[in-house]
């Protein structure tokens, strides 16, 4: 599965608010969240992974929003839910963004 090979990178911790569709017959088109280690280069990965849904999938349209790892939790800029309401930061994600996948093997 896609989200599968998204997260199989090396340097992805988590891929989250993964959407494709397509634009016109034949023509899919992917966005989603990718969440890299602390440290990784965020713009290889992004070439990376865009080169494997080009190659592997056919999609050559796709956006890919890719931060590090924890990168927005001091700032305060993406606030879904607040500390208080918040079991953990991946129930958060996990409630707010749908499935999450992570690397690894797992049930679909």
């Amino acid at each position: 599965m896609v989200q599968d090979v998204l997260a199989d990178d090396v340097q992805v911790v988590e891929v989250h608010d993964l959407h494709a569709w397509e634009i016109t017959s034949g023509q899919p088109a992917l966005s989603a969240h990718v969440l890299v280690v602390p440290g990784g280069d965020c713009h290889h990965v992004r070439r990376v992974l865009q080169g494997v849904l080009r190659e592997e999938h056919r999609i050559s349209h796709a956006t890919l929003q890719v931060d590090h790892l924890g990168e927005d939790q001091d700032t305060g800029l993406l606030q879904i839910t607040t500390p208080e309401t918040a079991q953990a930061d991946h129930a958060r994600r996990e409630d707010s963004h749908g499935p999450v996948h992570y690397p690894a093997s797992h049930p679909h």
